[in-house]
């Protein structure tokens, strides 16, 4: 067996999700608009065993029950500074600089980031993962974990995370 390690990698054409979000940057909170983001997610290791790092179908289905979760939803970011949400009568009021979005509560997912940006969306799917892949025991072979969130066509966000170290 080659020494160097090994990298199971999966990008289906449906691994995605379909929302809307803002982003906050200064003193500027973006208008809500939506995206038809892509993901996809390279597990990196050595062989697990079975003579890959995490098979196909797993890391797939994992990864797209997580993505499920977000599609066709408002994402808002739970631990910002500069967004306030507050709840009212079934609604989600999201405050920052100045813009209110009030949005159906059931319609909307409130993500633990700071901002919901393809970066952090990509931190909050590749921490979902890693979670589900400790609670499935597949996660022997794995050593890195890169979750990417495209945004827009050829605009990546990417994180990185090992399953081993908390």
């Amino acid at each position: 067996m080659p020494s160097a390690p090994f990298v199971t990698w999966v990008e289906p054409a449906d691994l995605g999700f379909n929302s809307a979000h803002f982003i906050t940057y200064g003193t500027v909170c973006e208008n809500l608009h939506g995206h038809n983001f892509h993901a996809r997610v390279a597990a990196h290791g050595g062989d697990s065993g079975e003579g890959y790092v995490l098979d196909f179908v797993a890391l797939t289905r994992l990864a797209r029950g997580i993505c499920q979760e977000l599609s066709d939803r408002v994402i808002l970011p739970g631990t910002s500074p500069v967004v306030k949400l507050a709840e009212e009568d079934g609604l989600i009021k999201a405050e920052s600089f100045g813009k209110r979005f009030w949005v159906e509560k059931e319609g909307c997912v409130v993500l633990p980031i700071a901002n919901v940006t393809a970066e952090l969306l990509a931190f909050h799917i590749g921490e979902r993962l890693v979670q589900a892949l400790r609670r499935e025991n597949l996660t022997a072979g794995v050593q890195l974990l890169e979750v990417g969130v495209e945004e827009a066509d050829r605009q990546w966000g990417f994180s990185r995370h090992r399953p081993h170290h908390d």
